[in-house]
């Protein structure tokens, strides 16, 4: 029955992909192609997923977007994870062996988003489905995040600035004490961006060029 259906918000950036044609096939779904700030799908409006392809990952990884990414969804206010899609990601000529297993371990570690692997969008439905069973019936819980220590927090805002062209341990500190948050540091202009003592003009260009 038509009731009984889960609903899925797909972003627009999705429109065309292989996930969102299965998960229209499946008939397990009500699709609703939407504009999400964070995050690619979302599962009954409260699980709000990323989704990338094996390919996106290396990208991600190599153009410095993926942490930036994994920031805005563990910090959004769903239960959130990453669903990587595609063969057993390995190394390719621009990336290190280890990197990819590193970036991993990092998501799931420090961030405490879960990560979830498909070997194909067929198999990404089902772990969307399951999902969604598991919100809509009594394991509910089994998906609650953990609360987060500030310190706990704030190491890990420090972490993340670090991957900022030309940011360092200190300079991390300043961009934080000077806007008080990462959104605020994300959306200012390199003209904001260059006041904080140690940017100068050159690097807050680097840092806009990679967040906008």
């Amino acid at each position: 029955m038509p009731d009984l259906l889960h609903q899925v918000g797909v972003d627009h950036s999705e429109s065309r992909s292989s996930l969102v044609d299965a998960v229209r096939r499946s008939g397990m779904f009500e699709v609703r192609m939407v504009h999400l700030a964070t995050g690619d799908y979302l599962i009954d409006d409260q699980v709000l997923i990323e989704r990338k392809t094996v390919g996106d990952l290396r990208a991600s990884l190599v153009d410095g977007r993926l942490f930036p990414q994994v920031a805005r969804l563990a910090h959004s206010s769903y239960r959130s994870l990453l669903l990587i899609e595609g063969p057993t990601p390995t190394a390719a000529p621009d990336v290190h062996p280890h990197s990819i297993e590193g970036a991993l371990v990092s998501i799931a570690a420090m961030w405490r988003l879960p990560v979830l692997h498909a070997c194909d969008p067929e198999q990404s439905v089902r772990l969307l489905r399951f999902l969604a069973d598991q919100v809509r019936g009594p394991h509910e819980r089994s998906l609650r995040r953990f609360d987060r220590k500030p310190k706990r927090l704030a190491s890990k805002r420090l972490f993340l600035l670090q991957g900022l062209p030309g940011v360092g341990p200190a300079l991390a500190h300043r961009l934080l004490c000077h806007f008080g948050s990462i959104e605020r540091i994300f959306t200012a202009d390199a003209v904001a961006l260059a006041k904080v003592r140690g940017v100068g003009e050159q690097t807050a260009a680097r840092i806009r060029e990679l967040v906008r």
